[in-house]
């Protein structure tokens, strides 16, 4: 049975609409604290960005979740924080879960829900699913507001330890006016300029961060900076801006990381990716000796074939980056801070040289009405199958729904260029073809 309400990435919609109305939160908390009692949890952790409908939608929440579980609350912080507080506590008290309320990159009027088992790690989908049978199920929550306890933010900056810049590094910082605005400047100190600070629930996103690259481009340039980071709106995820106001993706900056770790002398047993990952890095990883594998989109399901491989490194194109050993999930800032340190290890004048040349990719986005399953796509499947045969493995198509959006994504990668835009027609007018067909 699909899940109906939980996406790659928790629930997402915009806030006080269905599912995401004050009594539907009341309405998660009851189901999401009933599902965690089932399985031995006694705590909750916590945490929100900015938006203004995030406290709201937290209050209701609590008030479903009633005198269930014990509440602790971290405050205003990035996903990560939340994520990697409550392994720490589940390792040393109570199993504990963990609870943000964000819609990450999203527009300040979304908002979302997004859960954490006892490792830190996303629910899986079989607690997902459990979850939204509770919800549905439930005739009246819970309406009972109890004392919420603090939790400490200082555990999770100091395992960070941060990092002091000098003139001759100097930084710009873009908070995306989200969650590390209030803790990145604790994190980068010394050189270092911020945008998108401070915190601000009615801009956050909005023109700045990790999806809106344009203001930090040029504020490096003008600054002459070293480099430039965005993180997003709830900081599990940040990219990088070079001198010359280029951007360094996800792909890219794993790439810097895996040559940086082998440098050192330290190895690097193997990286996983996604899908969406660039055909060039896994030929860089490759002529590296370094084993590459591939899974879904979504961070959860790189972060469980890195337990299954005892691997340490994975990440997305758009900045998720998972290093095992700093966290449970994509953390913006812990990425951030690790891309500082190898970019200061190498020489001034080799310090851009290492990036591989990534392979030309296009990705278009269907807005559609309704998700209609793929296997019903019959003239895109036919058209997928035809392109695959005629190119080989010079051609990569990854067709998919977005976890979070009504949109059908469409992408294509190959060598030549043209081949990704002829591909990219013929798939667009095969899937628009099937989406009126199938009333999509």
């Amino acid at each position: 049975m699909s899940l109906k309400h939980f996406g790659t990435d928790g629930i997402r919609g915009r806030a006080y609409e269905p599912p995401l109305r004050l009594e539907d939160a009341a309405r998660w908390g009851a189901a999401w604290s009933q599902v965690a009692r089932r399985s031995g949890v006694e705590r909750l952790v916590a945490g929100w960005d900015p938006r203004l409908s995030s406290e709201p939608l937290l209050a209701a929440f609590r008030q479903g979740v009633g005198m269930r579980l014990e509440v602790l609350e971290l405050g205003m912080v990035p996903t990560p924080a939340v994520a990697w507080t409550t392994a720490e506590l589940s390792a040393t008290g109570p199993r504990t879960w963990g609870l943000v309320i964000s819609a990450s990159h999203n527009p300040p009027e979304d908002n979302g829900l997004k859960g954490f088992n006892e490792a830190g790690e996303k629910l899986e989908e079989e607690q997902e699913r459990d979850i939204e049978e509770a919800f549905e199920s439930l005739m009246e929550p819970t309406t009972i507001l109890t004392e919420a306890l603090r939790a400490p933010m200082d555990p999770y900056l100091w395992h960070l330890e941060g990092v002091e810049l000098g003139a001759d590094f100097p930084v710009v910082v873009d908070c995306a006016h989200g969650a590390t605005a209030p803790w990145a400047p604790r994190l980068i100190r010394g050189q270092v300029s911020f945008l998108g600070v401070p915190a601000d629930g009615s801009r956050i996103n909005l023109g700045v961060g990790s999806t809106h690259l344009g203001a930090l481009q040029a504020e490096v340039r003008a600054r002459k900076a070293a480099l430039g980071v965005a993180f997003d709106g709830d900081g599990d995820r940040c990219l990088l801006v070079d001198p010359e106001g280029h951007p360094v993706d996800g792909d890219q900056m794993l790439w810097l990381l895996v040559q940086d770790r082998l440098a050192r002398g330290l190895g690097v047993p193997g990286v996983v990716g996604t899908l969406m990952t660039n055909a060039g890095l896994e030929s860089a990883l490759v002529s590296a000796g370094v084993p590459f594998v591939r899974t879904p989109v979504g961070d959860k399901f790189m972060l469980r074939e890195l337990n299954r491989r005892g691997w340490d490194l994975a990440a997305e194109a758009s900045g998720h980056l998972i290093q095992r050993h700093l966290g449970p999930s994509g953390d913006g800032l812990a990425t951030a801070l690790e891309l500082i340190s190898a970019l200061r290890r190498r020489p001034p004048a080799e310090r851009w040289s290492w990036r591989f040349p990534p392979w030309p990719l296009r990705l278009v986005n269907l807005a559609c009405r309704d998700r209609v399953p793929l296997e019903s796509c019959r003239a895109l499947e036919a058209e997928r199958s035809r392109l695959e045969r005629t190119h080989g493995p010079e051609l990569r198509i990854v067709l998919r729904w977005s976890g979070t959006e009504a949109k059908l994504r469409l992408m294509v990668e190959a060598r030549e260029r043209a081949v990704v835009d002829m591909a990219l027609l013929a798939l667009e007018r095969a899937a628009r073809e099937d989406l009126a067909r199938l009333g999509g």
